[in-house]
């Protein structure tokens, strides 16, 4: 099993499903007679935990940005400027156009039903 491959949720659902099922078989032990250790390893914290740093913020290096690295993270992102995406309360993303709200230029304003990457507005046409 391969426990980098799980997020956070997964995992927490992962130990709860293995505590029920270790409950169930505490039980089916009780019930034939068997003893078994009852030590529960959430009861002590891990010797090996590290203390919370409250100065975390003295660690983050200052970072210098200059012309050149600016150019060299835009150029990983570059594209149409006149697109940007927009997130739905469902939580998936759609293009959405700088011209939706200028009635004279966009169609859904006119009421017409078109998506903005079907549509052939571009700027500086």
């Amino acid at each position: 099993m391969n426990v980098e491959a799980y997020n956070l949720d997964s995992l927490r659902k992962l130990i709860r499903d293995l505590q029920k099922e270790n409950k169930e078989l505490k039980l089916l032990l009780d019930e034939a007679s068997i003893p078994y250790g009852d030590e529960s390893i959430f009861k002590n914290p891990p010797t090996n935990a590290e203390e919370y740093d409250l100065d975390q913020g003295s660690r983050i290096e200052e970072l210098v940005v200059n012309e050149r690295s600016a150019q060299l993270f835009f150029s990983m992102f570059w594209g149409r400027e006149d697109v940007f995406a927009k997130r739905a309360k469902n939580g998936q993303y759609y293009p959405q156009c700088i011209e939706r709200w200028n009635d004279s230029i966009c169609p859904k304003q006119r009421g017409e039903r078109v998506f903005c990457e079907d549509s052939n507005i571009r700027p500086d046409d």
